[in-house]
């Protein structure tokens, strides 16, 4: 902004009398309190890359929680844990044991693993037998193999095999536990119509109710007693019933193969345990 001073009145020539009287721009000066513009100045943030999601192994096995937990049918014939030959039925020296990195981006290095038995039956006290180191690349499995002690191998050969899976840095902790607990026959065994004895057992220094129920088959099956309440630590016998059906007909050369599935949970709907009777049906 500028202000217009008008000029005295000058005598001389016409245009020194004219330049005399053009006006003067007198810069105005800004207002003494209107701040000064600061300069801009770079933020304090970095840029580190994409915000991608912190990844994590995934150990474990097969494992009847984690069926149960997706909907599907539990088997306590466990198809990562070997323990038995057929013909007859009989304990292997050494069990099997397959573990499973499901992560396939991320190794599980030293992998716990620890192998523990029990006397065959739902809810049986467990025994650590041994604990081993193993590490896995993504998408990868490794076999292990534990012995067994001779006073096992001579006694009942229907145990439970118990595998617990620990990794501190394990994304899915659901998969680290997996049982098996069975029998097996063939129908030339036991018959087309027998009965199992499962022993039940309250693991536990509360008194509680174990209710027992069979899975889904189209073999004929039923158990006694259906549920029970258990003093602390006490024991009972139940009883698996089995009718093979008359569409069921094998052969020697043509074995068809059943499971049937006892399943023990509490009161509340927590897993005890379980134990799966193997039918080979070959008459």
């Amino acid at each position: 902004m500028s202000a217009i001073v008008q000029g005295d009145s000058v005598r001389g020539e016409p245009a020194a009398l004219a330049a005399a009287a053009a006006p003067v721009a007198v810069p105005v000066p800004p207002p003494p309190c209107r701040p000064g513009r600061r300069p801009e100045r770079p933020g304090c943030c970095l840029y580190l890359g994409k915000n991608d999601p912190v990844e994590y192994p995934d150990p474990g096995l097969y494992s009847q929680a984690d069926q149960i937990a997706l909907g599907n049918v539990p088997d306590w014939d466990n198809p990562d844990i070997v323990t038995n030959d057929w013909s007859p039925f009989r304990l292997m020296p050494e069990s099997r044991i397959t573990v499973h990195n499901y992560s396939s981006t991320v190794s599980a290095i030293n992998t716990l693993v620890h192998f523990s038995i029990s006397p065959f039956g739902i809810g049986m006290p467990r025994t650590l037998i041994a604990s081993r180191l193993v590490s896995l690349a993504p998408a990868s499995q490794a076999e292990l193999l534990y012995p067994l002690p001779q006073a096992v191998l001579q006694g009942d050969q229907r145990i439970g095999v118990y595998i617990r899976v620990e990794h501190p840095t394990d994304s899915n902790l659901r998969n680290n536990d997996g049982a098996q607990v069975h029998d097996g026959s063939y129908t030339t065994e036991s018959g087309r119509s027998f009965s199992l004895a499962i022993p039940v057992y309250n693991d536990s220094n509360f008194v509680r109710q174990i209710q027992l129920s069979v899975m889904p088959t189209d073999v004929i099956a039923t158990v006694t007693p259906a549920s029970h309440v258990f003093a602390p630590h006490e024991q009972i016998i139940a009883t698996l019933q089995v009718d093979v059906p008359g569409f069921l007909v094998g052969s020697a050369s043509n074995i068809i193969e059943r499971a049937v599935t006892v399943v023990g949970r509490a009161g509340t709907g927590e897993l005890v345990g379980g134990a799966t009777k193997l039918l080979r049906i070959n008459n």
